[in-house]
């Protein structure tokens, strides 16, 4: 068989961790080439394998397949285009909106799968495969949060709570939650603060001014070993906590507009402190709605959901599925905007 070559685009810096054990599954399978290409926000940033920088070099690599955890992806480039998707917050705006530069939708579980299905089913310019999602393969569920906690130079013995809220400044709980958290300082708790890439700059140094033994802002594209070292997750509306649902460890969360059952949903700043407590004191309060959640949105716990989306792809290249597709819609405005991102 011919080896199968892979171009994996990165617009945001988070986007790294998804595609990494993409380029490891790879690599592991010896099934083909891969290439990095990197813009937009994510171009300062080092790439984690060989890269290509210009839409000559694109040409001149020829991919086969371009596999994208986002929802932008140059149409005039050749290969199958593959949407891996950002993150499993699938209730947030815009998630089910078909662009129509997508060949291939590699879902993370039956719930989404059930949604794109139907879609594919009206358009039929696209295919749906579900496979898992790429990033929560290096999630460690084996090695003891004892462990994780002195990784990270954390007292063991000590509760650790991760705080990481969306950038959305209409869902985004830092501001109003940024004093609470203040005056808990006292309470021997461990803080790590994980911000997204997009957060208001105000409010990141507002928490960084907060920084002392008790309190750590991360300066990191990777939440996967804070969320292994913590005990609770506090956020809002952020698809992190999806993603926590695999620890199965407690979950609070700040006026959340979705599954707001899969842990404590708090109202007010001032009801934080009193969650956090019980959500230490009985860490299996929510554990049957949180199984309930992770099997609908992510029900892969076997890390190798990056080898089912290079099946996939692979599936779909040998059996030509992809040239029986109708038609995309023309879209000549959305083109030309993708033309000025990557000329």
């Amino acid at each position: 068989m011919v080896a199968t070559r892979y171009l994996l685009l990165v617009t945001k810096p988070y986007s790294f961790s998804i595609l990494e054990p993409v380029q490891q599954a790879i690599r592991e399978a010896s099934s083909g080439e891969v290439r990095w290409y990197v813009a937009a926000a994510a171009r300062t940033r080092e790439s984690p394998g060989d890269r290509i920088e210009t839409n000559a070099e694109v040409m001149d690599f020829n991919p086969d397949a371009v596999i994208v955890p986002g929802n932008v992806v140059p149409h005039f480039w050749p290969g199958l285009k593959v949407q891996i998707f950002h993150g499993l917050g699938e209730e947030k705006k815009g998630h089910y909106r078909i662009t129509g530069f997508f060949d291939l939708y590699c879902t993370p579980g039956p719930f989404m799968t059930g949604r794109f299905n139907g879609l594919a089913a009206k358009k039929g310019h696209f295919l749906v495969r579900e496979t898992g999602w790429p990033k929560l393969d290096r999630l460690d569920l084996s090695t003891s949060i004892k462990r994780k906690k002195r990784s990270l130079g954390l007292n063991p013995d000590r509760p650790v709570i991760l705080y990481a809220p969306t950038f959305s400044p209409k869902y985004s709980s830092a501001d109003d939650l940024l004093s609470t958290i203040k005056s808990m300082l006292h309470v021997p708790y461990q803080w790590i603060v994980k911000f997204h890439d997009l957060m208001d700059k105000t409010t990141v140094s507002e928490f960084k001014a907060l920084q002392c033994e008790r309190l750590r802002v991360l300066d990191t594209n990777d939440i996967l070993p804070a969320m292994e070292a913590s005990d609770v997750l506090v956020t809002d509306t952020s698809s992190v906590a999806y993603e926590y649902l695999f620890l199965d460890r407690p979950l609070i969360t700040y006026r959340a507009t979705s599954r707001i059952d899969k842990g404590i949903n708090i109202m007010q700043p001032d009801a934080l402190f009193g969650a956090i407590e019980r959500s230490i004191a009985d860490p299996a309060e929510f554990a049957s709605n949180r199984e309930f959640y992770r099997k609908q949105l992510h029900p892969y716990r076997d890390g190798k959901s990056s080898r089912r989306v290079i099946r996939a792809v692979e599936e779909v290249l040998e059996s030509g599925a992809a040239k029986r597709l109708r038609p995309k819609p023309i879209n000549w405005y959305r083109k030309k905007q993708i033309q000025r991102m990557f000329p």
